[in-house]
């Protein structure tokens, strides 16, 4: 399974700090949130991100989205297309457009 990997083929994972960005710190929000109201729970977080089929194109936090949006799709909390309007609308307010 690709969670299993542990690291590329050729050398260890980085472990490099880097500036987490306000999607990253709102990605981590919305999964607590999402915990705390029982909307989801952690290990159906992790099934949702292990079954993502573009998994080992995505970073830690973009799966982190990719497996939540899967999740409230599933449960009939939200529609892709819900998902992706709102995605939309906040994009253009940060981007000023």
């Amino acid at each position: 399974m690709v969670h299993d990997l542990g690291g590329k083929p050729g050398g260890p994972v980085d472990k490099a700090q880097h500036e987490v960005e306000d999607w990253e710190r709102l990605a981590d929000a919305i999964t607590v949130a999402l915990d705390i109201k029982g909307i989801k729970t952690t290990d159906e977080h992790r099934r949702a991100i292990e079954g993502l089929e573009n998994y080992r194109g995505l970073g830690y936090y973009e799966r982190w989205v990719a497996g939540t949006e899967q999740l409230l799709v599933e449960k009939g909390i939200l529609t892709r297309e819900e998902i992706d309007k709102r995605a939309a609308e906040i994009s253009r307010r940060w981007d000023g457009t």
